[in-house]
Protein backbone atom coordinates (compact mmCIF):
# COMPACT_ATOMS: atom_id res chain seq x y z
CA UNK A 1 0.00 0.00 0.00
CA UNK A 2 2.81 2.61 0.66
CA UNK A 3 4.83 2.10 -2.50
CA UNK A 4 1.40 2.22 -4.61
CA UNK A 5 0.82 5.57 -2.70
CA UNK A 6 4.12 6.95 -3.53
CA UNK A 7 3.59 6.38 -6.85
CA UNK A 8 0.42 8.29 -6.96
CA UNK A 9 2.10 11.02 -4.77
CA UNK A 10 5.22 11.19 -7.99
CA UNK A 11 2.28 10.88 -10.85
CA UNK A 12 0.41 13.52 -8.82
CA UNK A 13 3.82 15.96 -8.69
CA UNK A 14 4.34 15.39 -12.03
CA UNK A 15 0.70 16.38 -13.74
CA UNK A 16 1.08 19.56 -11.54
CA UNK A 17 4.60 20.18 -13.03
CA UNK A 18 3.09 19.78 -16.19
CA UNK A 19 0.50 22.24 -15.28
CA UNK A 20 2.87 24.65 -14.22
CA UNK A 21 4.96 24.47 -17.28
CA UNK A 22 2.18 25.13 -19.49
CA UNK A 23 0.82 27.61 -17.51
CA UNK A 24 4.06 29.27 -18.35
CA UNK A 25 4.34 28.66 -21.81
CA UNK A 26 0.77 29.94 -22.50
CA UNK A 27 2.07 33.29 -20.85
CA UNK A 28 5.04 33.60 -22.41
CA UNK A 29 2.81 32.82 -25.90
CA UNK A 30 0.54 35.52 -24.91
CA UNK A 31 2.81 38.11 -24.11
CA UNK A 32 4.40 37.29 -27.53
CA UNK A 33 1.00 37.44 -28.84
CA UNK A 34 0.72 41.04 -27.58
CA UNK A 35 3.75 42.21 -29.06
CA UNK A 36 2.93 40.80 -32.33
CA UNK A 37 -0.69 42.47 -32.40
CA UNK A 38 1.40 45.68 -31.51
CA UNK A 39 3.41 45.49 -34.61
CA UNK A 40 0.73 44.61 -36.47
CA UNK A 41 -1.56 47.22 -35.93
CA UNK A 42 1.72 49.75 -36.24
CA UNK A 43 2.45 48.08 -39.76
CA UNK A 44 -1.27 48.59 -40.76
CA UNK A 45 -1.30 52.28 -39.65
CA UNK A 46 1.88 52.62 -41.57
CA UNK A 47 0.15 51.32 -45.02
CA UNK A 48 -2.62 53.76 -44.33
CA UNK A 49 -0.40 56.47 -44.26
CA UNK A 50 1.51 55.68 -47.07
CA UNK A 51 -1.50 54.58 -49.34
CA UNK A 52 -3.40 58.21 -48.68
CA UNK A 53 0.02 60.01 -49.51
CA UNK A 54 0.14 58.36 -52.76
CA UNK A 55 -3.22 59.40 -53.63
CA UNK A 56 -3.46 62.58 -52.65
CA UNK A 57 0.76 62.73 -54.72
CA UNK A 58 -1.15 60.92 -57.54
CA UNK A 59 -4.45 63.52 -57.40
CA UNK A 60 -1.82 66.20 -57.13
CA UNK A 61 -0.21 65.32 -60.31
CA UNK A 62 -3.31 64.45 -62.29
CA UNK A 63 -4.16 68.65 -61.72
CA UNK A 64 -1.07 70.30 -62.64
CA UNK A 65 -0.90 68.19 -65.78
CA UNK A 66 -4.65 69.34 -66.54
CA UNK A 67 -3.91 73.28 -65.57
CA UNK A 68 -0.60 73.44 -67.78
CA UNK A 69 -1.89 72.05 -70.95
CA UNK A 70 -4.75 74.90 -71.98
CA UNK A 71 -4.23 78.36 -73.12
CA UNK A 72 -0.60 78.56 -73.67
CA UNK A 73 1.13 79.53 -77.11
CA UNK A 74 3.09 77.45 -79.71
CA UNK A 75 6.60 78.54 -77.96
CA UNK A 76 5.61 78.58 -74.39
CA UNK A 77 3.91 74.90 -75.28
CA UNK A 78 7.00 73.51 -76.34
CA UNK A 79 8.99 75.25 -73.59
CA UNK A 80 6.43 73.36 -71.12
CA UNK A 81 6.18 70.22 -73.04
CA UNK A 82 10.53 69.87 -72.19
CA UNK A 83 10.35 71.03 -68.62
CA UNK A 84 6.91 68.65 -68.31
CA UNK A 85 8.65 65.85 -69.51
CA UNK A 86 12.16 66.01 -67.52
CA UNK A 87 9.33 66.55 -64.46
CA UNK A 88 7.36 63.42 -65.55
CA UNK A 89 10.69 61.83 -65.31
CA UNK A 90 11.04 62.62 -61.71
CA UNK A 91 7.12 62.05 -60.98
CA UNK A 92 7.81 58.38 -62.48
CA UNK A 93 10.78 57.86 -60.19
CA UNK A 94 8.77 58.31 -57.05
CA UNK A 95 6.16 56.60 -58.22
CA UNK A 96 8.62 53.71 -59.10
CA UNK A 97 9.85 54.01 -55.31
CA UNK A 98 6.81 54.77 -54.16
CA UNK A 99 5.26 51.61 -55.20
CA UNK A 100 8.48 49.24 -54.64
CA UNK A 101 7.94 50.58 -50.63
CA UNK A 102 4.28 49.42 -50.92
CA UNK A 103 5.34 46.46 -52.21
CA UNK A 104 7.78 45.94 -49.87
CA UNK A 105 4.92 46.53 -47.27
CA UNK A 106 2.35 44.18 -48.81
CA UNK A 107 4.90 41.54 -48.47
CA UNK A 108 5.75 42.72 -44.61
CA UNK A 109 1.97 42.61 -44.40
CA UNK A 110 1.86 38.93 -45.80
CA UNK A 111 4.67 37.80 -43.51
CA UNK A 112 3.04 39.30 -40.17
CA UNK A 113 -0.41 37.77 -41.10
CA UNK A 114 0.83 34.46 -41.51
CA UNK A 115 2.72 35.20 -37.90
CA UNK A 116 -0.40 35.96 -36.50
CA UNK A 117 -2.07 33.00 -37.74
CA UNK A 118 0.65 30.82 -36.28
CA UNK A 119 0.27 32.63 -33.20
CA UNK A 120 -3.53 31.64 -33.41
CA UNK A 121 -2.88 28.35 -33.93
CA UNK A 122 -0.14 28.24 -31.04
CA UNK A 123 -2.74 29.90 -28.86
CA UNK A 124 -5.69 27.29 -29.68
CA UNK A 125 -2.88 24.58 -28.62
CA UNK A 126 -1.95 26.30 -25.34
CA UNK A 127 -6.16 26.75 -25.18
CA UNK A 128 -5.99 22.91 -25.56
CA UNK A 129 -3.10 22.26 -23.11
CA UNK A 130 -4.78 24.74 -20.21
CA UNK A 131 -7.90 22.87 -21.02
CA UNK A 132 -6.28 18.89 -20.56
CA UNK A 133 -4.40 20.33 -17.72
CA UNK A 134 -7.33 21.59 -15.93
CA UNK A 135 -8.95 17.85 -16.23
CA UNK A 136 -5.82 17.02 -14.42
CA UNK A 137 -6.12 18.78 -11.59
CA UNK A 138 -10.17 17.63 -11.39
CA UNK A 139 -8.83 14.17 -11.44
CA UNK A 140 -6.46 14.94 -8.73
CA UNK A 141 -8.55 16.55 -6.80
CA UNK A 142 -10.81 13.24 -7.30
CA UNK A 143 -8.06 10.95 -6.46
CA UNK A 144 -7.15 13.04 -3.28
CA UNK A 145 -10.82 12.34 -1.79
CA UNK A 146 -10.31 8.74 -2.47
CA UNK A 147 -6.63 8.90 -0.63
CA UNK A 148 -8.58 10.56 2.26
CA UNK A 149 -11.27 7.80 2.21
CA UNK A 150 -8.36 5.10 2.10
CA UNK A 151 -6.34 6.49 5.05
CA UNK A 152 -9.42 6.26 7.18
CA UNK A 153 -9.35 2.40 5.94
CA UNK A 154 -6.11 2.27 6.78
CA UNK A 155 -6.15 3.64 9.96
CA UNK A 156 -9.27 1.17 10.62
CA UNK A 157 -6.41 -1.68 9.43
CA UNK A 158 -3.87 -0.69 11.81
CA UNK A 159 -5.74 -1.02 14.73
CA UNK A 160 -6.77 -4.24 13.58
CA UNK A 161 -3.48 -5.82 13.01
CA UNK A 162 -2.70 -4.20 16.67
CA UNK A 163 -5.18 -6.04 18.22
CA UNK A 164 -4.17 -9.12 16.01
CA UNK A 165 -0.42 -8.94 16.85
CA UNK A 166 -1.07 -8.74 20.51
CA UNK A 167 -3.04 -11.98 20.32
CA UNK A 168 -0.29 -13.51 18.34
CA UNK A 169 2.50 -12.21 20.82
CA UNK A 170 0.77 -13.60 24.01
CA UNK A 171 0.47 -17.36 22.03
CA UNK A 172 3.91 -16.93 21.04
CA UNK A 173 5.66 -16.21 24.34
CA UNK A 174 3.70 -19.29 25.94
CA UNK A 175 4.86 -21.59 22.92
CA UNK A 176 8.14 -20.23 23.22
CA UNK A 177 8.12 -20.80 27.48
CA UNK A 178 7.10 -24.43 26.56
CA UNK A 179 9.44 -25.11 23.98
CA UNK A 180 12.12 -23.75 26.64
CA UNK A 181 11.72 -26.31 29.41
CA UNK A 182 11.13 -29.05 26.46
CA UNK A 183 14.79 -27.54 24.73
CA UNK A 184 16.25 -27.91 28.12
CA UNK A 185 15.61 -31.12 28.86
CA UNK A 186 16.54 -32.61 26.06
CA UNK A 187 20.18 -30.36 26.24
CA UNK A 188 20.57 -32.49 29.92
CA UNK A 189 19.63 -35.46 28.23
CA UNK A 190 21.85 -35.28 25.06
CA UNK A 191 24.45 -33.90 27.36
CA UNK A 192 24.84 -37.00 29.61
CA UNK A 193 24.65 -39.47 27.08
CA UNK A 194 27.52 -37.48 25.22
CA UNK A 195 29.41 -37.16 28.26
CA UNK A 196 29.11 -40.88 28.76
CA UNK A 197 29.82 -41.81 24.60
CA UNK A 198 33.10 -39.26 25.15
CA UNK A 199 34.67 -41.27 28.75
CA UNK A 200 34.40 -44.69 26.45
CA UNK A 201 35.78 -43.08 23.44
CA UNK A 202 38.79 -41.76 25.24
CA UNK A 203 39.62 -45.18 26.99
CA UNK A 204 39.36 -46.62 23.70
CA UNK A 205 41.72 -44.17 22.35
CA UNK A 206 44.28 -44.93 24.97
CA UNK A 207 44.38 -48.17 24.07
CA UNK A 208 44.43 -47.13 20.05
CA UNK A 209 46.99 -45.13 21.20
CA UNK A 210 49.09 -47.70 23.30
CA UNK A 211 48.69 -49.92 19.91
CA UNK A 212 49.71 -47.20 17.72
CA UNK A 213 53.09 -46.88 19.50
CA UNK A 214 53.89 -50.48 19.32
CA UNK A 215 53.58 -50.36 16.14
CA UNK A 216 56.08 -47.44 15.49
CA UNK A 217 58.26 -48.72 17.72
CA UNK A 218 58.53 -52.01 15.69
CA UNK A 219 58.17 -50.10 12.50
CA UNK A 220 61.69 -48.05 13.62
CA UNK A 221 63.20 -51.74 14.12
CA UNK A 222 62.28 -52.26 10.83
CA UNK A 223 63.72 -49.34 9.06
CA UNK A 224 66.46 -49.38 11.25
CA UNK A 225 68.08 -52.42 9.77
CA UNK A 226 66.72 -51.77 6.31
CA UNK A 227 69.25 -48.69 6.58
CA UNK A 228 71.91 -50.98 8.10
CA UNK A 229 71.23 -53.68 5.05
CA UNK A 230 70.78 -50.40 2.65
CA UNK A 231 74.78 -49.11 3.90
CA UNK A 232 75.91 -51.90 3.54
CA UNK A 233 75.28 -52.46 0.24
CA UNK A 234 76.22 -49.33 -0.50
CA UNK A 235 79.67 -49.75 0.70
CA UNK A 236 80.03 -52.44 -1.03
CA UNK A 237 78.44 -50.64 -4.18
CA UNK A 238 80.94 -48.31 -3.84
CA UNK A 239 84.29 -50.64 -3.86
CA UNK A 240 82.97 -52.20 -6.96
CA UNK A 241 82.51 -48.60 -8.82
CA UNK A 242 85.86 -47.91 -7.07
CA UNK A 243 87.61 -50.95 -8.27
CA UNK A 244 85.48 -50.60 -12.23
CA UNK A 245 86.88 -47.00 -11.98
CA UNK A 246 90.31 -48.53 -11.93
CA UNK A 247 89.77 -51.01 -14.67
CA UNK A 248 88.08 -48.00 -16.95
CA UNK A 249 91.09 -45.62 -16.65
CA UNK A 250 94.07 -48.09 -17.01
CA UNK A 251 91.50 -49.48 -20.06
CA UNK A 252 91.56 -45.82 -21.29
CA UNK A 253 95.14 -45.10 -20.29
CA UNK A 254 96.07 -48.17 -22.69
CA UNK A 255 93.45 -46.55 -25.06
CA UNK A 256 95.09 -43.15 -25.56
CA UNK A 257 98.57 -44.69 -25.62
CA UNK A 258 97.55 -47.02 -28.74
CA UNK A 259 96.19 -43.92 -30.05
CA UNK A 260 98.80 -41.83 -29.44
CA UNK A 261 101.07 -44.80 -31.34
CA UNK A 262 98.80 -44.68 -34.33
CA UNK A 263 98.74 -41.01 -34.44
CA UNK A 264 102.82 -41.16 -34.75
CA UNK A 265 102.75 -43.89 -37.03
CA UNK A 266 100.39 -42.13 -39.16
CA UNK A 267 102.05 -38.70 -39.00
CA UNK A 268 105.78 -40.11 -39.65
CA UNK A 269 104.10 -42.43 -42.17
CA UNK A 270 102.61 -39.19 -44.10
CA UNK A 271 105.66 -37.02 -43.14
CA UNK A 272 108.29 -39.58 -45.01
CA UNK A 273 105.84 -39.76 -48.20
CA UNK A 274 105.98 -35.96 -48.56
CA UNK A 275 109.92 -36.33 -48.36
CA UNK A 276 109.44 -38.60 -50.39
CA UNK A 277 107.36 -36.64 -52.59
CA UNK A 278 109.44 -33.77 -52.30
CA UNK A 279 112.62 -35.79 -53.44
CA UNK A 280 111.19 -37.10 -56.50
CA UNK A 281 110.23 -33.77 -56.96
CA UNK A 282 113.28 -32.59 -57.08
CA UNK A 283 115.08 -35.20 -58.81
CA UNK A 284 112.58 -34.47 -61.29
CA UNK A 285 113.90 -30.94 -61.36
CA UNK A 286 117.25 -32.17 -61.38
CA UNK A 287 116.54 -34.11 -64.53
CA UNK A 288 114.87 -31.67 -66.14
CA UNK A 289 117.89 -28.94 -65.48
CA UNK A 290 120.56 -32.22 -66.59
CA UNK A 291 118.09 -32.45 -69.95
CA UNK A 292 118.23 -28.70 -70.03
CA UNK A 293 121.71 -28.66 -69.65
CA UNK A 294 122.70 -31.34 -72.06
CA UNK A 295 120.75 -29.56 -74.58
CA UNK A 296 122.72 -26.66 -73.68
CA UNK A 297 125.82 -28.30 -74.15
CA UNK A 298 124.68 -29.95 -77.35
CA UNK A 299 124.10 -26.63 -78.78
CA UNK A 300 127.06 -25.40 -77.35
CA UNK A 301 129.82 -27.94 -79.00
CA UNK A 302 128.15 -27.85 -82.20
CA UNK A 303 129.02 -23.71 -81.35
CA UNK A 304 132.64 -24.96 -80.75
CA UNK A 305 132.96 -27.24 -83.81
CA UNK A 306 131.71 -24.10 -85.70
CA UNK A 307 134.26 -22.23 -84.01
CA UNK A 308 137.00 -24.53 -84.81
CA UNK A 309 136.10 -24.87 -88.08
CA UNK A 310 136.25 -21.52 -88.34
CA UNK A 311 139.52 -20.94 -86.25
CA UNK A 312 140.85 -23.45 -89.19
CA UNK A 313 139.62 -21.23 -91.47
CA UNK A 314 141.36 -18.23 -89.62
CA UNK A 315 144.65 -20.32 -89.35
CA UNK A 316 144.67 -21.00 -92.88
CA UNK A 317 143.99 -16.79 -93.31
CA UNK A 318 147.11 -16.26 -91.21
CA UNK A 319 148.92 -18.49 -92.71
CA UNK A 320 148.14 -17.18 -96.07
CA UNK A 321 148.79 -13.34 -94.57
CA UNK A 322 151.90 -14.30 -92.84
CA UNK A 323 153.25 -15.82 -95.93
CA UNK A 324 151.85 -12.76 -98.22
CA UNK A 325 153.59 -10.47 -95.26
CA UNK A 326 156.68 -12.32 -96.32
CA UNK A 327 156.27 -11.70 -99.28
CA UNK A 328 156.17 -8.04 -98.95
CA UNK A 329 158.60 -8.16 -97.10
CA UNK A 330 161.09 -9.62 -99.36
CA UNK A 331 159.36 -7.67 -102.46
CA UNK A 332 159.37 -4.40 -99.84
CA UNK A 333 156.71 -3.45 -101.81
CA UNK A 334 153.72 -2.02 -99.95
CA UNK A 335 150.96 -3.38 -101.51
CA UNK A 336 148.79 -5.55 -98.87
CA UNK A 337 145.91 -3.65 -97.00
CA UNK A 338 146.89 -3.66 -92.77
CA UNK A 339 143.76 -2.33 -91.84
CA UNK A 340 141.95 -5.61 -93.32
CA UNK A 341 144.21 -7.79 -91.54
CA UNK A 342 144.29 -5.78 -87.87
CA UNK A 343 140.39 -6.25 -88.57
CA UNK A 344 140.26 -9.77 -88.92
CA UNK A 345 142.29 -10.75 -85.75
CA UNK A 346 140.26 -8.13 -83.87
CA UNK A 347 137.44 -10.13 -85.06
CA UNK A 348 139.08 -13.94 -84.65
CA UNK A 349 140.35 -13.14 -80.83
CA UNK A 350 136.83 -12.54 -79.05
CA UNK A 351 135.27 -15.51 -81.13
CA UNK A 352 137.90 -18.10 -79.59
CA UNK A 353 137.66 -16.93 -76.19
CA UNK A 354 133.34 -17.38 -76.36
CA UNK A 355 133.76 -20.75 -77.23
CA UNK A 356 136.76 -21.62 -74.21
CA UNK A 357 134.23 -19.91 -71.80
CA UNK A 358 131.14 -22.16 -73.32
CA UNK A 359 132.95 -25.49 -72.54
CA UNK A 360 134.26 -24.71 -69.02
CA UNK A 361 130.67 -23.80 -68.16
CA UNK A 362 129.44 -27.32 -69.80
CA UNK A 363 132.21 -29.23 -67.77
CA UNK A 364 130.90 -27.44 -64.57
CA UNK A 365 127.16 -28.41 -65.14
CA UNK A 366 128.45 -31.98 -65.71
CA UNK A 367 130.19 -32.19 -62.35
CA UNK A 368 127.17 -30.42 -60.44
CA UNK A 369 124.90 -32.86 -61.71
CA UNK A 370 126.72 -36.22 -60.73
CA UNK A 371 127.35 -34.46 -57.11
CA UNK A 372 123.85 -33.64 -56.72
CA UNK A 373 122.23 -37.04 -57.77
CA UNK A 374 125.25 -38.75 -55.50
CA UNK A 375 123.69 -36.86 -53.06
CA UNK A 376 120.11 -37.90 -53.17
CA UNK A 377 120.72 -41.49 -53.60
CA UNK A 378 122.28 -41.19 -50.43
CA UNK A 379 120.00 -39.63 -48.53
CA UNK A 380 116.64 -41.56 -49.96
CA UNK A 381 118.77 -44.42 -48.96
CA UNK A 382 119.17 -43.21 -45.32
CA UNK A 383 115.97 -42.14 -44.78
CA UNK A 384 114.28 -45.27 -46.18
CA UNK A 385 116.35 -47.58 -43.54
CA UNK A 386 115.31 -45.20 -40.79
CA UNK A 387 111.63 -45.39 -41.69
CA UNK A 388 112.09 -48.95 -41.74
CA UNK A 389 112.96 -48.91 -38.37
CA UNK A 390 110.43 -47.13 -37.48
CA UNK A 391 108.08 -49.11 -38.61
CA UNK A 392 109.01 -52.08 -36.83
CA UNK A 393 109.47 -50.37 -33.18
CA UNK A 394 105.97 -48.97 -33.94
CA UNK A 395 104.19 -52.59 -34.55
CA UNK A 396 106.28 -53.93 -31.88
CA UNK A 397 104.58 -51.26 -29.81
CA UNK A 398 101.10 -52.10 -31.34
CA UNK A 399 101.27 -56.02 -30.39
CA UNK A 400 102.80 -54.91 -26.65
CA UNK A 401 99.67 -53.00 -26.34
CA UNK A 402 96.96 -55.08 -27.37
CA UNK A 403 97.95 -58.06 -25.48
CA UNK A 404 98.15 -55.66 -22.06
CA UNK A 405 94.38 -54.61 -23.70
CA UNK A 406 93.06 -58.70 -23.72
CA UNK A 407 94.51 -59.04 -20.46
CA UNK A 408 92.92 -56.03 -19.16
CA UNK A 409 89.36 -56.95 -20.83
CA UNK A 410 89.36 -60.61 -19.43
CA UNK A 411 90.23 -59.23 -15.79
CA UNK A 412 87.35 -56.67 -15.92
CA UNK A 413 85.10 -58.95 -17.12
CA UNK A 414 85.97 -61.84 -14.57
CA UNK A 415 85.33 -58.71 -12.24
CA UNK A 416 82.10 -57.89 -13.56
CA UNK A 417 80.45 -61.59 -13.35
CA UNK A 418 81.36 -61.72 -9.73
CA UNK A 419 80.49 -58.30 -8.69
CA UNK A 420 76.66 -59.53 -11.15
CA UNK A 421 76.64 -62.40 -9.00
CA UNK A 422 76.75 -60.68 -5.78
CA UNK A 423 74.04 -57.94 -6.92
CA UNK A 424 71.58 -61.02 -7.33
CA UNK A 425 71.99 -61.62 -3.89
CA UNK A 426 71.69 -58.88 -2.62
CA UNK A 427 68.52 -57.82 -4.58
CA UNK A 428 67.28 -61.11 -3.56
CA UNK A 429 67.48 -60.37 0.26
CA UNK A 430 66.78 -56.58 -0.27
CA UNK A 431 63.41 -58.25 -1.76
CA UNK A 432 62.89 -60.31 0.61
CA UNK A 433 63.42 -57.89 3.41
CA UNK A 434 61.06 -55.26 1.52
CA UNK A 435 58.19 -57.45 1.57
CA UNK A 436 58.45 -58.23 4.76
CA UNK A 437 58.17 -54.59 5.77
CA UNK A 438 55.55 -53.96 3.45
CA UNK A 439 53.57 -56.54 5.27
CA UNK A 440 54.30 -54.99 8.93
CA UNK A 441 53.67 -51.38 7.10
CA UNK A 442 50.29 -52.61 5.81
CA UNK A 443 48.95 -53.69 9.17
CA UNK A 444 50.30 -50.86 10.97
CA UNK A 445 48.44 -48.52 8.62
CA UNK A 446 45.43 -50.62 8.49
CA UNK A 447 45.15 -49.93 12.11
CA UNK A 448 45.58 -46.34 12.24
CA UNK A 449 43.43 -46.39 9.91
CA UNK A 450 40.49 -47.83 11.85
CA UNK A 451 41.59 -45.47 14.76
CA UNK A 452 41.34 -42.55 12.89
CA UNK A 453 38.64 -43.02 11.45
CA UNK A 454 36.83 -44.07 15.08
CA UNK A 455 38.59 -40.74 16.39
CA UNK A 456 37.04 -38.73 13.50
CA UNK A 457 33.83 -40.26 13.97
CA UNK A 458 33.84 -39.28 17.97
CA UNK A 459 35.06 -35.59 16.74
CA UNK A 460 32.43 -35.21 14.78
CA UNK A 461 29.48 -36.41 16.83
CA UNK A 462 31.11 -33.70 19.50
CA UNK A 463 31.27 -30.88 17.29
CA UNK A 464 27.14 -31.69 15.83
CA UNK A 465 26.48 -32.32 19.96
CA UNK A 466 28.26 -28.62 20.21
CA UNK A 467 26.80 -27.01 17.50
CA UNK A 468 23.33 -28.18 17.92
CA UNK A 469 23.46 -26.87 21.84
CA UNK A 470 25.16 -23.35 20.32
CA UNK A 471 22.42 -23.15 17.78
CA UNK A 472 19.32 -23.69 20.81
CA UNK A 473 21.31 -21.25 22.92
CA UNK A 474 21.09 -18.97 19.97
CA UNK A 475 17.31 -19.58 19.38
CA UNK A 476 16.22 -18.46 22.95
CA UNK A 477 17.88 -15.48 22.59
CA UNK A 478 16.41 -14.70 19.30
CA UNK A 479 13.33 -15.08 20.14
CA UNK A 480 14.02 -12.78 23.67
CA UNK A 481 15.15 -10.40 21.24
CA UNK A 482 11.89 -10.71 19.03
CA UNK A 483 9.77 -10.14 21.55
CA UNK A 484 11.54 -6.81 22.66
CA UNK A 485 11.55 -5.92 19.05
CA UNK A 486 7.54 -7.06 18.78
CA UNK A 487 7.30 -4.65 21.65
CA UNK A 488 8.90 -1.74 20.01
CA UNK A 489 6.73 -1.74 16.91
CA UNK A 490 3.29 -2.20 18.98
CA UNK A 491 4.57 1.10 20.56
CA UNK A 492 5.82 2.81 17.27
CA UNK A 493 2.26 1.37 15.86
CA UNK A 494 0.43 3.04 18.45
CA UNK A 495 2.48 6.66 17.89
CA UNK A 496 1.88 6.37 13.97
CA UNK A 497 -2.01 6.24 14.62
CA UNK A 498 -1.94 9.26 16.91
CA UNK A 499 0.16 10.75 14.27
CA UNK A 500 -1.99 10.20 11.25
CA UNK A 501 -5.02 10.95 13.59
CA UNK A 502 -3.88 14.59 14.13
CA UNK A 503 -2.72 14.85 10.95
CA UNK A 504 -6.24 14.17 9.67
CA UNK A 505 -7.60 16.53 11.91
CA UNK A 506 -5.11 19.33 10.15
CA UNK A 507 -6.20 18.34 7.06
CA UNK A 508 -9.83 18.53 7.66
CA UNK A 509 -9.55 22.06 9.63
CA UNK A 510 -7.26 23.40 6.66
CA UNK A 511 -9.79 22.44 4.05
CA UNK A 512 -12.30 23.87 6.22
CA UNK A 513 -10.55 27.04 5.94
CA UNK A 514 -11.04 29.97 3.30
CA UNK A 515 -7.69 29.27 0.84
CA UNK A 516 -5.67 31.92 -0.18
CA UNK A 517 -5.91 32.88 -3.98
CA UNK A 518 -1.69 33.26 -4.17
CA UNK A 519 0.55 31.71 -1.93
CA UNK A 520 4.48 32.31 -1.51
CA UNK A 521 6.89 30.40 -3.24
CA UNK A 522 7.96 29.80 -0.04
CA UNK A 523 5.17 28.37 1.78
CA UNK A 524 4.68 26.07 -1.07
CA UNK A 525 8.00 24.58 -0.38
CA UNK A 526 7.39 24.26 3.46
CA UNK A 527 4.27 22.06 2.30
CA UNK A 528 6.05 20.12 -0.01
CA UNK A 529 8.88 19.01 2.01
CA UNK A 530 8.06 15.49 3.98
CA UNK A 531 7.45 15.27 7.37
CA UNK A 532 9.86 12.89 8.60
CA UNK A 533 9.23 11.72 12.63
CA UNK A 534 12.25 8.75 12.71
CA UNK A 535 13.08 5.46 11.42
CA UNK A 536 10.59 3.30 11.63
CA UNK A 537 7.86 6.28 12.80
CA UNK A 538 5.26 7.48 9.83
CA UNK A 539 5.59 9.79 7.62
CA UNK A 540 3.05 11.82 6.37
CA UNK A 541 3.61 14.07 3.28
CA UNK A 542 0.95 16.93 2.57
CA UNK A 543 1.55 19.03 -0.50
CA UNK A 544 -1.07 21.79 -1.83
CA UNK A 545 -0.40 24.18 -4.65
CA UNK A 546 -2.23 26.25 -6.22
CA UNK A 547 -1.89 27.61 -9.73
CA UNK A 548 -3.98 30.70 -11.49
CA UNK A 549 -5.44 27.91 -14.32
CA UNK A 550 -6.55 25.06 -11.49
CA UNK A 551 -6.49 24.96 -7.85
CA UNK A 552 -5.23 21.16 -6.62
CA UNK A 553 -4.25 19.67 -3.59
CA UNK A 554 -2.17 16.59 -3.01
CA UNK A 555 -1.92 13.96 -0.17
CA UNK A 556 0.07 10.95 0.02
CA UNK A 557 0.38 8.93 3.14
CA UNK A 558 3.27 6.17 4.00
CA UNK A 559 3.69 4.03 6.95
CA UNK A 560 7.60 2.60 6.90
CA UNK A 561 8.19 -0.47 9.07
CA UNK A 562 11.45 -1.24 8.60
CA UNK A 563 15.06 0.21 8.26
CA UNK A 564 15.29 -0.28 4.61
CA UNK A 565 12.27 1.06 2.86
CA UNK A 566 12.82 3.99 5.32
CA UNK A 567 16.46 5.05 4.11
CA UNK A 568 14.68 4.65 0.85
CA UNK A 569 11.77 6.60 1.32
CA UNK A 570 13.68 9.55 3.10
CA UNK A 571 16.23 9.57 -0.50
CA UNK A 572 12.73 9.94 -2.28
CA UNK A 573 11.07 12.55 -0.47
CA UNK A 574 14.50 14.42 -0.25
CA UNK A 575 15.11 14.60 -4.07
CA UNK A 576 11.19 15.49 -4.46
CA UNK A 577 11.60 18.39 -1.96
CA UNK A 578 14.69 19.75 -3.89
CA UNK A 579 13.08 19.83 -7.11
CA UNK A 580 9.94 21.70 -5.37
CA UNK A 581 12.56 24.02 -4.30
CA UNK A 582 14.01 24.54 -8.11
CA UNK A 583 10.41 25.19 -9.39
CA UNK A 584 9.63 27.52 -6.69
CA UNK A 585 12.73 29.55 -7.09
CA UNK A 586 13.24 29.16 -10.66
CA UNK A 587 10.03 28.62 -12.30
CA UNK A 588 10.92 29.77 -16.27
CA UNK A 589 13.51 27.07 -15.95
CA UNK A 590 10.79 24.20 -16.15
CA UNK A 591 11.44 21.42 -18.48
CA UNK A 592 8.61 21.64 -21.57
Amino acid sequence: MGHGENVHFFVFFLKERLKLTYEQKSEVLESQLRVLRKDLAEYQKNCEDLKGRLKHKESLLAANTSNRAGGLCLKCAQHEAVLSQTHNNVHMQTIERLTKERDDLMSALVSVRSSLADMRQREAGAYEQVKHAMLVAEEASFEKTKALIQCEQLKNELERQKERLEKELASQQEKRASEKEMMKKKMTEEREAVESKILSLSQNIAQLEVQVEKATREKISAINQLEEIQNQLASKEMDVTKVCGEMRYQLNKTKMEKDEAEKEHREYRTKTKRDLEMKDQEIEKLRLEVSESKQHLEREQQKAAGAREECLELTDLLSESQHQLHLTRISQICLFPLDRLYENVSVLCPAVLQIFSHLKEGLALRLEKDSIQQSLSHEAKAQALQAQQREQELTQKIQQMEAQHDKTENEQYSLMASQNIFLTKLKEEYCALAKKLEQISQKSRSEIAQLSQEKRYTYDRLEKLQRRNEELEEQCVQHGRLHEIMKQRLTQLDEHGQATARQLAQLLAQRGRPRPETRSPQEEEGRLTPQNSGLGNPQVIVAETRFPGAPTRILAQETLQGECTTRGHVSFWKTVSSQTDQTARHPGNLPP
